[in-house]
């Protein structure tokens, strides 16, 4: 099953006929529908980015996008501070950064060693990423998505799974009415909530009408999260085993071709 994926500015089309022009106001609308979207737990289709960033004083903030992360390199030419010839690279974060254990020199960057934290296992993906022996920089990351490094300044290259967003920077969500209707009575729900506390007239009645609405086809949307053929047959094949594969999503699948061991 695929599913197309339009911006989430094409749920303000219509709520800009529906609401007044003088209370229209498009960021503050598309603000309440991206949070809408967060609060639904849809699970969208999550991109691999790259994104170079840079290090003052041994921190930075991660993109806010991020789900998963992948891996993280420092550039080794400290004398070279030019951040657009590698904002230009044409190439997959995991490849990029796979490649680059092995050949360092060749993309110019370093693979960096993630420090021992609970919190690390939940957004990391790749076991290498702790393993790394040869790593002469490490970093942690702390719940609030703020990378610390042992490396002080400088230039890294991060990585990661992050949310669809278009160029221009908006979200982008499955292309299905039933979600798009909830997005739509979830921000009239947020703008008659403001009026009602404001004690406008017939406030209150529409608020809990809007309320209504976003719950039931907010539960409608949540189908869009069934596995379609594809994820089925990965079940399946995990799971119709003498010792089931649970594990294999977070070691990226590279065990997967293995021969299962019969042995007791």
């Amino acid at each position: 099953m695929t599913i197309n994926y339009v911006s989430i500015k094409s749920v303000l089309n219509q709520l800009a006929l529906t609401i007044d022009d003088r209370y229209w106001n498009e960021a503050v609308m598309l603000e309440q529908a991206t949070h809408g979207l967060r609060q639904m737990n849809i699970s969208l289709k999550l991109e691999p980015k790259l994104k170079v960033l840079e290090l003052c004083n041994h921190k930075v903030q991660l993109p806010a996008d991020l789900k998963y992360l992948v891996q993280v390199a420092y550039k080794l030419d400290v004398n070279s501070d030019t951040i657009t010839a590698v904002a230009d690279l044409d190439l997959p974060p995991t490849s990029t950064l796979e490649q680059q254990l092995v050949h360092p020199s060749k993309f110019g960057y370093a693979a960096m060693r993630l420090t021992t934290n609970p919190f690390h296992d939940s957004i990391c993906l790749d076991d290498r990423i702790f393993a790394c022996r040869d790593c002469l920089h490490e970093f942690s990351v702390s719940t609030s998505m703020v990378l610390t490094s042992t490396k002080q300044n400088g230039i890294i290259l991060v990585a990661y799974l992050g949310y669809p967003k278009d160029e221009n920077n908006v979200a982008m969500i499955p292309d299905d009415e039933n979600l798009k209707e909830a997005l739509f009575h979830y921000v009239l729900y947020r703008y008659w909530l403001s009026k009602y506390s404001m004690k406008e007239d017939g406030a209150e009645q529409r608020m809990k009408f809007h309320l209504q609405m976003w719950s039931t086809l907010a539960r409608k949307a949540q189908s869009l999260n069934n596995p379609d053929v594809n994820q089925l047959e990965n079940i399946k094949n995990q799971w119709t085993r003498l010792i089931p594969r649970t594990n294999q999503f977070d070691k990226l699948f590279l065990s997967l071709s293995s021969k299962e061991n019969v042995n007791f």
